[in-house]
């Protein structure tokens, strides 16, 4: 081995050797844990849902159906609940978890709780909901255990704790096993169903042995065992939920599914008596029970067996259908104004952004318990030897095979180390931290390559001055290695055109001192300029408080129409956080119309050799001008052409708005207004564009009065939408006026 090779490895080693010291002594600190915890949700969508076919929870849920179904609102009366557990019980049910205390009296039936207890003492199988609660004063800290009604605990029913474990990102991850709390262990709900189901009542004795929590009762005749998370202080008295997928995992059933029975009453239209099918003593005779089964093979099945006065066998056949028979039942609030919705590693899993309901948490945790398995992690000085044998291999290989050999082999070993990590996660749940040693990794070949090039050569500094201020990074960049596309002469080009204008800014301009009125365009402006930038927009002009920005010149961009739309979506949510601000410091509302359309346009320099700037010309960038200013006739603030709209259509979500016929022009176009990005459309706005849809079709095939009631009806979701108000009063004109027979549904504009 050469001299120099020696040195440079002896050095690389060196390195690396303090590199991996200092995210050791990181790592300890926990410097490295939030990202840590992202790889780990990363690990649990590869792994993907988990098969949970033999597990005997389901989810009761207070959720949309239960709200719309029950004729009493939310909070329910005791006897509700009440009637559940009975209900829950005559179809089979083990055991039954309330994760909704009931810590105040019932105020609205002072019989309720009472209701409630009784239910609770005749088949004792209810485990109810308290907390610790603390308060924080200047005296320190003060707790008390905010236990259920005394009425409810005489039943002798056993409670458990609850409360949100939250990381430093807002995600549930861990789950209490127990809280101490004036010398004693309060155990949390999970915990009280596991060790019930482990024939373990009561307060349990409890061990601690090699990170595992042993519990047992009295006559040690039965035990369990919980693994205790180790954290960075040691072994914690919770667990890491090993998530089995992401919300509805288990099966999940609406509460008023559970109250429909003959006795209990529903609106009308839901009251279908579904759970007559599987209770024991149903008012309901055998054929009608049948005829509501959902399952053909076993009604035909039954049935034969009712002919010939099977009705043993008829019950066998309802007990295999049973969903409830013999399974633990969670009950909770689902519904997301109840706000007990929580972040979990499955959170965008597959693309599809869903908060986990707090009791299905509690149901991922007690399967872990239940089944066993546990997410172990290293001990900590097998993480560190890990970290020093990574990075010191790392530094090795590059000093051997110099930077570009060794940034292969580095992402070489890098992706090892990522894909082992997931497989040990994924096989044998073992949670290997794997951020540390990714960095040690990177580092080390930092670090090397770094000193190579010092003792190499001497380092030249290249700096490449901002120009411009109007132009993103990305832009410029296109422009120094394109010099070419500053020449004078034009091209033809694809592109899409942004034009925004302040409303009625003449008013606010004439309300305000030119000083102030200065500051209002900046606080407005810079946050807008920062928005089309980020989407690679080449600023074409200010005039005033209007912008013009293009997108795809002069970087050819075959994303600009989406990227356009984006930028315009956002300017209008940023807008809507600054108005407030310019609001209360200067007295005026902030509120822009945009207009957006794509298609071919003339790009270049024009001017002269002396003076002249990069912009577009041509009928696409007169049409999106015309759009927003357009806006006004519909009262809409982002408007947009169908040619943007056939290029974008994956990632917008648009509502159409008219055919029309822009000031200067014979032909109409369809024109949209621009809602918000692929999927992020609420259900409000979705039922609003329902009913705007149909009336705009009416409206174009001349049923005035059909249109106005469709108008009318995207009025009434949130009781106001201009685009339908703006409607309804072309339709009263056209009933009293119709259009000629040529009219194909165009507005013709006569201004700007």
């Amino acid at each position: 081995m050469k001299k120099n090779v020696i040195k440079q490895a002896g050095w690389g080693l060196a390195i690396a050797a303090v590199i991996s010291l200092v995210i050791s002594v990181l790592f300890l600190f926990g410097a490295f844990r939030e990202f840590e915890l992202k790889l780990l949700d990363m690990r649990f969508k590869s792994r993907g849902i988990q098969d949970i076919s033999k597990s005997n929870l389901i989810i009761v849920a207070v959720d949309d159906q239960t709200f719309k179904s029950c004729i009493d609102r939310y909070p329910y009366p005791r006897e509700y609940y009440a009637t559940l557990i009975e209900n829950l019980n005559e179809v089979g049910i083990k055991q039954i978890m309330f994760d909704i205390q009931f810590t105040e009296p019932d105020f609205k039936n002072p019989k309720g709780d009472q209701i409630l207890a009784d239910a609770i003492r005749k088949y004792g199988n209810v485990i109810l909901a308290g907390k610790i609660a603390r308060e924080f004063t200047r005296g320190g800290v003060y707790s008390y255990a905010d236990e259920p009604l005394p009425v409810l605990l005489e039943t002798g029913s056993e409670w458990g704790v609850v409360g949100e474990m939250q990381d430093p990102d807002g995600f549930t991850r861990r789950y209490s096993i127990f809280e101490e709390y004036q010398g004693k262990y309060i155990y949390s709900l999970g915990s009280k169903i596991f060790l019930r189901e482990n024939g373990i009542f009561g307060n349990p004795k409890l061990k601690f042995e090699k990170g595992y929590f042993i519990f047992s009762d009295s006559s040690d005749t039965h035990t369990a065992r919980v693994l205790g998370h180790r954290g960075s202080k040691g072994f914690e008295q919770t667990i890491l939920i090993n998530y089995n997928g992401p919300t509805a995992t288990f099966p999940t059933y609406s509460m008023s599914a559970i109250l429909d029975d003959a006795d209990f009453n529903l609106q009308d239209e839901e009251d279908t008596d579904y759970l007559e099918i599987f209770k024991k003593n149903s008012t309901y005779p055998y054929e009608l029970r049948l005829a509501m089964l959902g399952d053909s093979v076993k009604q035909a099945l039954a049935l034969e067996a009712l002919a010939v006065g099977d009705t043993a066998k008829v019950d066998s056949v309802l007990d295999a259908m049973n969903p409830f028979k013999g399974k633990i039942a969670l009950i909770g609030v689902s519904i997301e104004e109840l706000h007990d919705n929580k972040f979990t590693p499955y959170y965008n899993f597959a693309g599809n952004r869903r908060l986990m309901p707090g009791v299905e948490t509690h149901a991922h945790a007690i399967q872990t318990m239940l089944d066993g398995k546990f997410i172990t992690v290293l001990p900590l000085m097998t993480d560190i030897i890990l970290i020093i044998v990574f990075t010191l291999l790392t530094a090795l290989i590059v000093s051997i095979a110099r930077p570009v050999v060794g940034g292969i082999a580095m992402l070489a070993l890098a992706f090892l180390t990522f894909g082992a990590s997931f497989w040990t996660f994924s096989h044998r749940s073992v949670w290997i931290y794997l951020f540390p040693i990714l960095t040690g990794i990177v580092l080390s070949y930092v670090g090397s390559v770094v000193y190579q090039f010092l003792s190499e050569q001497k380092e030249k500094k290249k700096i490449r001055g901002m120009f411009q201020t109007y132009m993103s990074p990305k832009v410029l960049k296109y422009l120094e290695d394109h010099p070419d596309a500053f020449s004078l002469s034009g091209e033809k080009r694809e592109a899409t055109m942004f034009f925004s204008d302040v409303a009625n800014f003449t008013t606010i301009s004439e309300s305000l001192s030119a000083e102030e009125l200065a500051v209002v365009l900046n606080k407005y402006l810079s946050p807008m300029t920062e928005i089309l930038m980020k989407y690679d927009g080449y600023v074409d002009k200010y005039e005033g408080d209007a912008i013009m920005c293009d997108f795809g010149v002069p970087m050819e961009d075959p994303d600009h129409a989406w990227k356009a739309c984006f930028a315009t979506i956002e300017q209008q949510e940023r807008l809507n956080e600054i108005r407030a601000e310019i609001k209360r410091d200067h007295g005026c509302n902030i509120f822009v119309r945009m207009g957006v359309n794509s298609g071919i346009v003339s790009a270049g320099n024009m001017g002269s050799a002396q003076r002249f700037q990069y912009t577009v010309m041509g009928d696409a960038v007169n049409q999106a001008s015309r759009f927003e200013g357009a806006n006004k006739q519909y009262g809409t603030y982002m408007m947009v052409g169908e040619e943007t709209l056939k290029r974008a259509k994956d990632h917008i979500e648009v509502r159409v708005l008219d055919r029309l016929v822009v000031k200067g022009k014979l032909i109409p176009i369809t024109v949209y207004e621009l809602m918000s990005k692929k999927g992020a459309l609420t259900t409000i706005q979705q039922e609003i564009v329902g009913h705007f849809t149909s009336g705009i079709e009416l409206y174009w095939e001349r049923n005035w009065g059909e249109a106005i009631k469709s108008f009318q009806n995207a009025i009434s979701v949130t009781g106001t939408d201009a685009p339908s108000t703006i409607f309804i009063g072309r339709c009263e004109i056209f009933k009293k006026n119709p259009p000629g027979e040529n009219w194909q549904g165009e507005f013709v504009m006569t201004t700007k």
